[in-house]
This record gives structure tokens, C-alpha cells and sequence, in this order.
């Protein structure tokens, strides 16, 4: 439900954009898709490794290759079950990079990023009534690659794939997220 909301929001504000100049160099989005979580799920009686992921975003286009993009991320949450001990992990956080983009053909564009990701990784666990938790910060890089297609020149789809890797207590992950979305340039 909250990320219907997030998606009708960022539709809504990127028509705000459709009819600025075409020389953009500020942009802003969301995104919506799925991440998937790097665990080994051996000795588990039931065990969930992927989840709903979003980001909103924000860049600014330097040159029109280059630029700069920061995000607020949400990796969601993955379970397993041990022996009666229910655990889950969840991740969020924002990232910095530097963009490479590249126009191929009209319509269509090619991205990579590289940055670093500040990420906050909680992990719950609980048994009966007994429920314990724990959080840890850091800072990792990021990597990513995507792909976008302008239905104006100030409005388009963005398709991404990103990876970010996750400190625990007690141990990290790497997460990779598939993310679809929404972009407008003002």
C-alpha cells in the first residue's frame, strides 16, 4: 500500500515537470521492485530472501554524461525461522554516486553509477515471548546499471539494477535490487 502511494506521488509531481525546458539538468524519481538478500538459508525451517525495495532520488546532470545522484532506499525485510527462534533482517539507508550516462538512439538511455551507500541494517529475533534486537550502520560502496526511456524530453520510465552491501551485527550481506520507476527533469 505505502508503495502505491509512493508511486502515485512521483507520477503526479513528475507531471508537474512535463513541460520544462528541454536542457534538463536537475531530475528526481522513484522507484519500486524487489531486492533479494545474499543469505544461506541451510537449517532453516522456513525462509524468505527477497522482499519489496523503493528509492527516491535526486541528480543533477553535470554534463550530459556525467553527473551525480543521491537516494533514500528501502532493501525491505527477509525472515527465517530456527528452531522456534523467529529472526528478521531489514535494510535502509541512502547512497551517493557518480553517474555515467549514455544516449543511444531518441528515446533511449544507458546508465552506471558507483558510490557509496550509508546503509542501517536491523536484525529482530524472538522466541515465545522473549524478543530481542540490534542495529548496525556503515558505509559500503554501491554499484549499479540501468537503463531509461524518455516519453518527453523532460519525462521518463528508469529501469535499474543496484547492489549494496549490508553490515550486521555479527556478520553482512549483499543485497541486489531490480527497481522500475519514474523520472522528471526541471
Amino acid at each position: 500500500m505505502f508503495n502505491k502511494k509512493i508511486i502515485a506521488a512521483a507520477l503526479a509531481i513528475s507531471g508537474l515537470f512535463i513541460g520544462t525546458t528541454a536542457n534538463a539538468q536537475f531530475y528526481a524519481g522513484a522507484t519500486v521492485g524487489q531486492a533479494r538478500w545474499n543469505m544461506d538459508c541451510a537449517g532453516t525451517s522456513s525462509c524468505k530472501t527477497n522482499d519489496t525495495s523503493f528509492n527516491i532520488l535526486g541528480g543533477y546532470n553535470i554534463t550530459p554524461n556525467w553527473g551525480v545522484e543521491g537516494s533514500y532506499y528501502n532493501l525491505g525485510t527477509v525472515k527465517a525461522n530456527v528452531y522456534g527462534i523467529a529472526a528478521e533482517m531489514k535494510a535502509t539507508g541512502i547512497d551517493l554516486a557518480g553517474t555515467y550516462r549514455a544516449q543511444v538512439g531518441n528515446n533511449w538511455g544507458l546508465f552506471t553509477k558507483l558510490g557509496l551507500a550509508y546503509s542501517k541494517g536491523e536484525a529482530t529475533a524472538a522466541f515465545n515471548n522473549v524478543r530481542g534486537s540490534t542495529s548496525k550502520n556503515s558505509t559500503q560502496v554501491m554499484v549499479g546499471i540501468g537503463a531509461t526511456y524518455a516519453f518527453t524530453p523532460n519525462f521518463a520510465a528508469r529501469a535499474e539494477i543496484a547492489s549494496r552491501k549490508v553490515d550486521f551485527v555479527g556478520g553482512d550481506g549483499n543485497i541486489a535490487n531490480f527497481n522500475i520507476g519514474v523520472q522528471a527533469s526541471f
